[in-house]
């Protein structure tokens, strides 16, 4: 349970009703792959009297079941229809029964494009939206005894991975970080289809104290000697397009006996001086102060 009050007091990206449902993972979510949606019926809106009697029905000790019609919503007879027989809103499939989790949480597990049967393109299309209702959700003449809608959000991604990334994501100035670069995904032909012994990182850095948004970065040579005089700074291909810098940040650079904050590293093909061609047009701003 410890996980789950965790899991709704830090996460709640990418969902219409925020205080009731969250999601692993919480955003980013690949329609591919599994997903765990979790709800707090002890969240819901108790002034509409169906989240009341579904918070009754919960204290009666009654299971929780999903029901749910969007990306798609199976049909009548199939093994994940929301419910059997001739009144199913009375009668839930217990294939949709959810896991209690503790108090008022309950979860259900699946993957989208396997349990909808879409492709991922529909998941994007249509998000995910479903209601948790007991066994029996009442209807029929009597009050409904169910949650209010959820959806959750599935989105495509937004962007590729850019060519320029730093492994790991986060550090601090004692820790090894790794510049990786893809040459494979650069966008600008003047620096595509690089060769090991052409490739280079111009490094600028930002001391303790220093507003990173005016103060000029401290340098460990200038731009133009950057693939001439420092041969250490050149960035070894590892696999055919893939490039890697690694270094100690306070070992490599020089931070005249004060805390490094900020480090920009700017990929550069060794061998063109100042030229604007002859970068990669991304900066990467490695923040040492952002280490949860």
């Amino acid at each position: 349970m410890k996980r789950i009050a965790s899991l709704f007091a830090l996460v709640w990206g990418g969902l219409t009703l925020q205080a009731q449902v969250t999601t692993l993972p919480a955003e980013n979510i690949n329609p591919e792959d599994t997903l765990v949606i979790y709800v707090d019926i002890n969240a819901l809106d108790m002034s509409l009297g169906h989240n009341q009697l579904l918070k009754d029905a919960v204290d009666a000790g009654e299971d929780m079941y999903i029901w749910t019609w969007s990306p798609a919503e199976h049909a009548a007879g199939h093994p994940l229809a929301n419910g059997i027989g001739s009144q199913a809103w009375k009668n839930s499939n217990d294939t949709l029964r959810m896991t209690p989790e503790g108090g008022y949480v309950f979860s259900y597990t699946l993957v989208p494009t396997d349990f909808y049967e879409v492709d991922a393109a529909t998941c994007y299309a249509n998000d995910l939206e479903f209601l948790v209702k007991p066994k029996d959700g009442g209807g029929y003449g009597d009050p409904d005894i169910k949650s209010s809608d959820f959806l959750v959000a599935i989105d495509p991604p937004s962007t590729q991975q850019p060519p320029v990334s730093q492994f790991p994501a986060f550090v601090s100035e004692s820790d090894v970080v790794t510049v990786v670069y893809d040459n494979n995904r650069e966008p600008k032909s003047t620096m595509q289809n690089l060769q090991e012994g052409e490739v280079y990182v111009y490094i600028g850095y930002w001391l303790d104290g220093e507003d990173v948004e005016i103060a000029e970065p401290h340098r460990y040579c200038s731009f133009a000697q950057v693939g001439t005089a420092f041969p250490e700074l050149a960035m070894d291909e590892v696999e055919p397009g893939i490039f890697q810098f690694s270094m100690q940040t306070n070992d490599f650079l020089d931070g005249q006996g004060q805390s490094i904050i900020q480090v920009r590293i700017v990929v550069k093909k060794g061998n063109t001086g100042i030229s604007v061609d002859g970068r990669n047009d991304q900066d990467l701003l490695i923040d040492l102060e952002a280490c949860p």
